[in-house]
């Protein structure tokens, strides 16, 4: 039961093929008025004044301002003096704090143990799964990635580069071996 007939008329072309197909991204959509809200995430109306940065909603803006621009680490270790923006990277931290490891890999024959499931499941991908591959390649000193992140970051920290200025949305594409 739907609310209004609107929302059933919406319901029913969605279940079909998206004939409004995005210009940007290829994404479908089985209205024009679906294809109209989506667009609106391509476009970037929030300048940050800090950088070149555009963000597509006032708290993409203030999360952008928050973990790129402000200096500020409201999260505190108990245990030691670190800090950080949020409780995510702090549950992290508190993790290297554990004598014990708290992962063990599964797989027969195999002792790798770890205090974070994080780096037990990248251990998991690079030593017992075919399908990994470091596609992301550092043009300096050849080092290999998984993720285009850490190679954005291995440069910034390695190689002192910085982001390209005018470039908010630039990316890394993969590599093939």
């Amino acid at each position: 039961m739907y609310a209004s007939n609107t929302k059933l008329f919406d319901h029913i072309i969605r279940q079909s093929q998206g004939r409004f197909q995005c210009s940007h991204c290829s994404k479908r959509f089985a209205t024009e008025r679906l294809l109209r809200d989506h667009m609106r995430n391509h476009v970037s109306h929030y300048k940050c004044p800090l950088c070149d940065m555009t963000c597509p909603t006032p708290s993409s803006l203030r999360n952008h301002i928050k973990y790129r621009h402000s200096t500020e680490k409201p999260y505190s270790c108990e245990y030691c003096e670190y800090s950080c923006k949020n409780q995510v990277d702090l549950r992290k931290h508190l993790d290297s704090h554990s004598s014990e490891p708290a992962f063990h890999c599964d797989v027969s024959g195999c002792d790798f143990t770890s205090r974070s499931l994080s780096t037990m499941k990248i251990h998991h991908k690079k030593e017992h799964q075919g399908d990994f591959m470091a596609r992301y390649k550092c043009h300096v000193c050849e080092q290999c990635f998984t993720r285009g992140n850490s190679l954005t970051v291995h440069l910034h920290n390695k190689h002192q580069f910085k982001w390209p200025s005018g470039h908010p949305r630039f990316r890394y594409f993969s590599f093939s071996k």
